[in-house]
């Protein structure tokens, strides 16, 4: 095979361990037929020395390739693209079931009620020409007060007093947490800073950091999440003075600090001067969600609650409490710059939802469908194969020792189920999780839920798949 006829892999934009991100792009080129059955591949050497980067990368990604079914071997011959590759990447079909996106179960019937009835509210609404124009990057007043109102539900939820609640000058809306990760990143650090992490993270986090060219140290987690010595440890070892968190929900593991927990945190955060960036992404769904780090720590945590896991994406819309009122002036400047402001009437209809009770009927009737979905995963998974939390949206699901995440996820998508390997999650080169996130929400109701679990548990029992071809 001539140097110029070199499958090369698209590797832009790929993060984690760089031999899984040469297996995803040979996936990914067999999913869009650059790549078909039958095709010969470089040696090893070959496109080791044709990227520039050591052989056993490219030993590891054949291996990782070839756990996947995607590859296969003659002795003498080379290594091809296996038969079955093509069929195994093909696009779902029309029906199936994605449970790689952590939506929460849609109430519809709720949904439509309460959209109809908030939108004629808005078209009637006497401010409507000043609904329909710009606002302030931040939100308008009636906009930051809701998102007061919505932080002091989650604050009394948390057993605390209404008044210890941020007030509404210290809160901004922006249009979803993904905006006020970035916009809060590029205040709180400069290119080539570190920033903290749990193990395994939430992809939106780790790219955006990537983008700013921050380094990502991750810090060792437990069963309740990040571990207040191994914090600790960290700044000391890398000078670190930002952290990134998930306390109630942790995405993907489900993870919750207990109240010792935060305070054992808290006071490492205070000891070393730490900012956080506190994602309460699912504090607002929890029966018992804890106290927020911004409570126990409020000099140096920022609290962003977006309404996308509590009450649905379609709203876009997140609140962020700021320390104080300054920093809060602060922020809405990098707002200004980066999203100029939030859709007026996403943000009205949530606030008008936030302040007559409906966006609190909402998320109840969401909790308890995410309990019942729960409940649903634990009769059919088998017993102390995956973590989760009562009322969680998703669950953390751990794998027989002869299964690859890849491997699962992609015979997983053969049965027509979209999921989530562990590396995803990864915040820097670590040993892959032998694990997959399943999210529960998206299945539109019992029935296919029950059938999607069913075909997972399937799976577990049965033998691995994936060719592993001769070599």
């Amino acid at each position: 095979m001539a140097d110029d006829d070199l499958w090369k892999p698209r590797l832009d934009g790929r993060g984690g361990p760089l031999y899984l991100a040469i297996a995803d792009a040979m996936a990914a080129d067999i999913g869009a037929g650059r790549l078909v059955p039958g095709e010969r591949l470089p040696t090893q050497r070959a496109l080791a020395e044709a990227l520039g980067i050591d052989l056993t990368t490219v030993t590891r990604a054949y291996a990782e390739a070839r756990h996947r079914g995607l590859l296969s071997g003659v002795v003498g011959r080379g290594t091809f693209i296996s038969d079955r590759a093509a069929a195994d990447m093909a696009p779902l079909a029309q029906g199936d079931i994605d449970m790689s996106m952590n939506v929460p179960p849609q109430p519809l019937a709720l949904l439509r009620t309460h959209l109809a009835q908030g939108l004629e509210r808005l078209v009637r609404a006497p401010d409507l020409g000043r609904r329909l124009g710009y606002r302030a990057a931040g939100g308008g007043a009636t906009e930051r007060t809701a998102g007061a109102a919505w932080l002091r539900r989650r604050y009394t939820a948390a057993g605390l007093a209404a008044n210890t609640s941020p007030h509404a000058d210290r809160v901004l809306v922006t249009p979803g947490a993904q905006a006020a990760l970035h916009a809060l990143l590029s205040l709180l650090a400069q290119r080539a800073d570190v920033v903290l992490a749990e193990t395994l993270s939430y992809p939106g986090f780790t790219a955006i950091a990537a983008r700013l060219g921050l380094r990502v140290v991750a810090v060792d987690c437990d069963g309740e999440g990040l571990v207040p010595d191994a914090v600790a440890a960290a700044c000391r070892g890398s000078g670190a003075r930002l952290l990134y968190c998930t306390p109630t929900h942790h995405n993907p593991t489900t993870a919750t600090m207990s109240e010792g927990r935060r305070q054992a945190l808290a006071d490492v955060i205070q000891a070393q001067g730490l900012t956080v960036v506190e994602d309460d992404a699912y504090g607002a769904l929890a029966a018992t969600p804890g106290t927020p780090l911004a409570a126990l720590a409020p000099a140096q945590v920022w609290h962003v609650a977006t309404l996308s896991k509590c009450l649905t994406p379609a709203l876009r819309t997140a609140y962020v409490a700021a320390p104080d009122a300054i920093q809060a002036e602060r922020f809405e400047g990098v707002l200004r710059t980066q999203t100029q402001m939030p859709s007026p009437l996403a943000a009205g209809l949530a606030a008008d939802w936030i302040l007559d009770g409906t966006a609190a009927t909402l998320a109840e009737a969401i909790r308890a469908e995410a309990t019942a979905r729960q409940r649903l995963a634990a009769d059919i998974l088998p017993p102390g194969s995956y973590q989760a939390q009562p009322d969680s949206l998703h669950l953390w699901l751990s794998l027989p020792p002869d299964w690859t995440p890849h491997a699962f996820v992609q015979r997983a998508a053969r049965t027509g189920l979209t999921l989530v390997a562990g590396d995803a999650f990864l915040s820097s080169d670590t040993p892959v999780p032998a694990a997959v996130r399943l999210a529960l929400g998206a299945a539109p109701d019992a029935v296919s839920l029950k059938g999607a679990l069913v075909r997972v548990a399937g799976l577990l029992a049965g033998p691995r798949g994936g060719a592993t071809g001769v070599i």
